[in-house]
């Protein structure tokens, strides 16, 4: 018999057609296909062994709002309720596209908080005690959002997952200390109002000279040698020299093993959720289009605006979301300062500030 591994390659094998005739190209384009066919097939089968697995242990609940689909073992958890709350938000962050996560069901094997019996594994599904609040459920529900692959343009940009969060007002004030304490030129021009330095500063311009549109000299010498303590071998007399103030020295170090962006993932997405937002209903739909595009081409046309234009919105976006400094009440200051006073003379009575 074969194994699961086998079936599906034959499945796949025998669902493509011939390739006579096809060119380089088109081979290439049709590998591709088939291995996401490959990919798709093996996580169905890693659903079914999954929900085989559940339903031998104590029955299977099947929850569906919308079209977030839940399959769980029988237990206490709330999953009704928190499906209730999860899919209105995910319906209104994603938009049409919310719709392919019915294609993607979440599997929860619910557990007794209290047992200390090792828990088997559940495949792709997710362990949860069952004592947990709606709230706390609500959120995982929202955090398991398949839409399915993400081209690698794309996520190579982000650098991390493309997962819609409702607590953008927290991101943007995340943000708002980025631009007033990054160690960067790029990010002090943008937070003054330079667009351009916003574009360089958020990874969207593809120049070849970056590194120092992003960093003036003064920031790579200090990036290098923070990057470089312990230099050994040869890379030694390019630190030595970078120290030293060598800039094309620093400039060596840095392009062969490239520091961080000077803006965060946090930054990036917080530019993704806007253009959604301007974008409108059908935007996460045109984010999710593969086109080969560069990501500033492709969240103009999400936004449906100029990239300039999206990217000037966004910085007036986070100034606004500056953090709001928290209210120290009168009494609070006088008691500082008596804690001041009060440390000053235990200070001037220690033995070192006595004349013999």
């Amino acid at each position: 018999m074969y194994s699961r591994g086998c079936r599906i390659l034959i499945a796949t094998l025998l669902a493509a057609p011939p390739l006579v005739g096809q060119t380089v190209g088109e081979l290439r384009a049709r590998a591709d296909s088939l291995a996401r066919d490959w990919r798709q097939a093996n996580a169905l089968a890693d659903l079914q062994d999954t929900l085989r697995h559940l339903a031998r242990r104590s029955g299977r609940d099947t929850i569906r709002v919308g079209a977030l689909t839940i399959l769980a073992n029988t237990s206490p958890l709330p999953l009704q309720e928190a499906a209730a709350q999860a899919w209105p938000v995910i319906e209104r962050l994603y938009g049409p596209a919310a719709q392919a996560i019915a294609e993607h069901p979440i599997v929860i094997l619910a557990v007794d908080p209290d047992t200390a019996v090792d828990r088997p594994p559940v495949g792709p599904g997710l362990q949860v005690p069952w004592n947990l609040s709606v709230r706390d459920l609500t959120r995982l529900l929202q955090s398991r959002v398949d839409l399915g692959p993400v081209d690698p343009g794309l996520r190579e940009w982000l650098r991390g997952s493309l997962l819609l969060r409702d607590d953008t007002a927290r991101r943007r004030s995340m943000v708002y200390v980025q631009l007033v304490t990054a160690p960067s030129v790029a990010v002090r021009r943008c937070f003054l109002g330079a667009v351009a330095a916003c574009r360089d500063a958020l990874s969207l311009s593809e120049a070849p000279d970056i590194l120092t549109r992003w960093y003036d000299p003064a920031e790579r010498r200090a990036l290098a040698t923070r990057m470089y303590l312990s230099p050994a071998g040869a890379g030694q007399t390019r630190v030595l020299s970078c120290k030293s103030g060598n800039d094309s020295a620093c400039l060596d170090l840095l392009e062969s093993s490239p520091p961080a962006r000077p803006l965060d993932y946090e930054a990036r997405f917080t530019l993704v959720e806007l253009a959604l937002h301007v974008g409108g209903r059908d935007a996460f739909l045109r984010l999710l289009d593969a086109n080969p595009r560069d990501v500033a081409d492709r969240l103009a046309a999400v936004a449906g605006v100029g990239v300039d234009s999206l990217v000037a919105r966004w910085l007036g976006e986070i100034r606004a979301a500056r953090p709001v400094p928290a209210d120290v009440p009168p009494l609070g200051t006088w008691v500082a300062l008596g804690w001041m006073g009060v440390f000053a003379a235990f200070g001037l009575g220690s033995s070192r500030w006595r004349v013999s």
